[in-house]
């Protein structure tokens, strides 16, 4: 049975049960996460036919997808659409007036991201049954089983290496062209963040097609094709509004400052502060700046962006803060961490975008010393700066 077949053949089970079982991964709904969620569901019910199947269930609204357009032609290319799929208001439906609870898989994080699942967990409604993930172990959910948090450069290979070592035969061609997806985005072609998992089912996923594809580390194979392909539709953000582009790349947490809640939201693309403040209107980014923090209910919107200069091929970040509190501007000021200074990229075009946004609210931009700190970093930074209650 194909992956798409499967999806299909489960898809009219749907919310019929009283427990629900879902496999998702983190808010983010990167390419990792999507496919890590699929594949596991896929796997599972090869396994344990004759149990309740588990659906993935991707952490983000229905519309949301249309960002993704490196899953979007991944998945797409295997005949697999959203409608196939589940999101945030087709859970919210199944669960909408009645006491129905959710058996969950988290894969791609080992605690609850966003504030839809987190409220049904606190409602009692969520049961975390099993998780894989290669971020921090958050230290949440130990009797879950599997229970497997380790480092790696993709998430999706753990999924892969789990099942495969369960039951061999369970994995199929297609299965693996659908996983090399995500360890090729998320290793950027096998040549950062690998590991000896990473290496070990690469060399696995070559094995099981090699009858399919030939040439695998010759110039322009058909890895290398699909990683450029890939790449290439992540990268694109053609046609879409700032808010899109805000969105796209989206973490919110709550962290705790002088006893009462703070909500942040972290933003992070791959282009630079003097591209937005070209592609958009001081106006454009204050209205989405409101419209996000409106719609999310945030304290601090936080954008983190990283790119190469074409000039000089010089790797940079960047570290970008709005907030409408005045008691939290002062945030970026403790930052030591991230190293941040005045310096930003293109000058006196872009301090004076920033200053016009700065008459409708609190906008402050930086150039990030510490290039080594990406998200993974900040959020933690951020975190700590709040909670220790410096300001």
């Amino acid at each position: 049975m194909s992956i798409k077949a499967f999806l299909e053949q489960v898809k009219p089970l749907a919310g019929r049960s009283q427990i629900l079982r879902f496999v998702t991964g983190n808010q983010l709904a990167d390419m990792d996460s999507v496919i890590s969620a699929i594949v596991y569901a896929f796997f599972y019910n090869k396994h344990y036919p004759d149990h309740q199947p588990y659906l993935p269930l991707v952490n983000i609204p229905r519309d949301e997808l249309r960002l993704r357009r490196d899953i979007e032609l991944l998945l797409n290319s295997h005949g697999i659409e959203d409608k196939h799929l589940y999101f945030l208001e087709d859970l919210k439906a199944y669960l909408e007036g009645n006491s129905k609870k959710v058996d969950l898989v988290l894969v791609d994080h080992c605690n609850l991201q966003g504030e839809e699942l987190i409220d049904l967990y606190k409602a009692g409604r969520i049961d975390v049954k099993a998780i894989i993930d290669h971020h921090a172990d958050e230290d949440a959910f130990h009797l879950a089983d599997p229970r497997i948090i380790h480092s790696n450069g993709s998430c999706s290979l753990m999924v892969f290496n789990y099942w495969s070592e369960k039951q061999p035969e369970l994995v199929l061609n297609e299965a693996v062209r659908l996983l090399l997806g995500p360890l090729l985005i998320d290793t950027t072609n096998m040549t950062q963040k690998v590991e000896g998992d990473d290496e070990k089912a690469f060399a696995a996923y070559k094995k099981l097609l090699l009858g399919e594809i030939q040439a695998f580390d010759a110039d322009n194979s058909p890895i290398d094709a699909l990683f450029k392909q890939l790449k290439k539709a992540k990268k694109d953000l053609d046609g879409y509004s700032f808010y899109d582009i805000l969105r796209k790349d989206y973490k919110q947490f709550a962290f705790t400052n002088h006893g009462e809640s703070v909500s942040v939201g972290f933003s992070s693309l791959g282009k630079s502060i003097k591209w937005i403040t070209n592609k958009f209107t001081a106006d454009d980014i204050v209205k989405t700046l409101d419209e996000i923090e409106s719609k999310f209910g945030l304290d601090i919107v936080i954008i983190t962006t990283s790119y190469t200069k074409k000039e000089n091929d010089e790797y940079t970040r960047e570290f970008a803060f709005s907030t409408k509190q005045s008691k939290l501007q002062s945030l970026p000021k403790f930052a030591d961490s991230l190293e941040l200074n005045g310096d930003v990229y293109g000058g006196a075009p872009v301090t004076q975008e920033v200053e016009n946004v700065n008459k409708h609210r609190h906008f402050e931009v930086f150039n990030q010393v510490n290039i080594k700190a990406s998200r993974k970093q900040v959020v933690p930074a951020v975190k700590e700066i709040l909670e220790s209650n410096k300001v």
